[in-house]
Parts: C-alpha cells; structure tokens; sequence
C-alpha cells in the first residue's frame, strides 16, 4: 500500500489543499509541520536543497522500501489524474 509524507507548513494554504486532497482521496498520509524554530528551518532548508525544490509542500509517495517524490500541491493533482 503506498503511503503520501507531505512536508509542510501549518500556515501554507497549498499544503492544506494538499492533505485534504489526500484525504479526499483516501490515501494513507503522514504530515510533517515545520513550525518557525531555528533547527526545524535548517532540516527544510537541507531537504529543499537536496531535491532542488524551493517552495512547500513537499510530497513524497513510498511503496515499502521505494520513495519518489512528486513535488508540490499542483503535481500531487496531476499524479491523481494519471493515476487514474
């Protein structure tokens, strides 16, 4: 069963659309909130970085072992749309 991590900002209004389309969909998902404290920044910062993707959220699909991420709120709606 895949499972949907979205990494996100409580006041973001992309990552709110996000997990409600998650829900929606009734997809498994955990959510990861990055609040305002100096160490929560550094780790977005790191992974931001890592995947060369600026804004949030941040979403990832795993099947086990396999992790890909689909990137933002709009590509999550097109990875729906092929997915069928």
């Amino acid at each position: 069963m895949s499972r949907y991590i979205v990494f996100s900002k409580p006041s973001c209004p992309f990552c709110v659309k996000a997990v409600e389309l998650l829900k929606e969909k009734k997809a498994v998902n955990s959510v990861v909130n990055f609040n305002g404290s100096m160490e929560q920044q550094v780790l977005l910062s790191e992974i931001k970085s890592a995947y060369d993707y600026e804004t949030v959220p941040m979403i990832f699909k795993r099947d086990g072992n396999s992790v890909q991420f689909i990137g933002g709120y709009t590509d999550l709606v097109e990875h729906f749309s092929q997915d069928g």
